[in-house]
């Protein structure tokens, strides 16, 4: 059907037990991308490596102890460490932060860290998907960055949908701006859960149930209805009008 690209995201993927033969299994047939808390990635750096993994993307969102483990509860140092393996295999690492009033002061200090590491670090504006959180938006996010004399680039680093700046330095630094700049026009994600719902878009809460169609293993019926799916994929999300019940942890970031 065209599809080309797999990320597997959460909740956190690398909890499951039997992560290594999904990895296998889906880099037969596709180019296989990870979104990850880290809090396994030391042991993981190796497998991803073995079936090549496109692309890592490490959810970091602090860099005080304290802070960190309050938004992920997980160990800071933990994260550090499967960073840092990963970068010794070579993989291919984003860091996505999450902006909100937790860490919103250390925009900058997080920017150099990036820097220091030569990894790109990408910015994200909080969704008001399944809470109703009050989100830190681009024009502040980049107030808080002009000390690094930030230029506009035409470039793209995986196939997200975030606008990318570089550094006085030469690191990269990108916005997920979902709420000031809507680009639902251009999205090609689709999101399978782990119960077996595909929701065509994250911001809003309808979806098509594939569990049947599976259970009965029928090809024809799951293509026609994926098919569907995506041919009803909203052309714009409604989250700065409304309520989006979804939970992050099932559908992933």
């Amino acid at each position: 059907m065209g599809i080309e690209h797999v990320r597997l995201t959460g909740g956190e993927p690398t909890l499951r037990e039997d992560l290594p033969e999904i990895v296998e299994l889906l880099s037969r047939r596709f180019r296989v991308l990870i979104t990850t808390n880290g809090s396994r990635l030391k042991d993981l750096a190796k497998l991803f490596k073995k079936f090549d993994v496109r692309a890592i993307n490490l959810s970091f969102h602090s860099l005080r102890e304290e802070i960190f483990y309050k938004i992920t509860r997980s160990s800071l140092k933990d994260v550090l460490d499967g960073l840092k393996s990963a970068l010794k295999e070579g993989l291919n690492v984003k860091l996505n932060c999450v902006v909100s009033e937790y860490n919103v002061d250390e925009i900058a200090e997080l920017v150099r860290f990036a820097g220091e590491l030569k990894v790109p670090i990408r910015f994200i504006e909080l969704m008001p998907v399944g809470k109703n959180n009050k989100a830190v938006v681009l024009n502040e996010i980049l107030d808080r960055l002009k000390d690094f004399d930030l230029k506009p680039v035409d470039t793209k680093l995986g196939f997200g949908p975030a606008s990318y700046y570089v550094t006085k330095d030469g690191n990269y630094v990108g916005i997920i701006a979902a709420l000031s700049k809507n680009f639902c026009d251009s999205c090609n994600k689709i999101r399978l859960s782990s119960d077996a719902k595909l929701y065509p878009c994250l911001g809003s809460s309808f979806y098509v149930d594939l569990r049947e169609i599976l259970n009965r293993g029928s090809s024809e019926e799951l293509l026609k209805i994926v098919r569907y799916a995506v041919e009803t994929k909203p052309l714009k999300h409604r989250m700065n009008e409304t309520f989006v019940p979804n939970n992050m942890r099932e559908l992933g970031g």
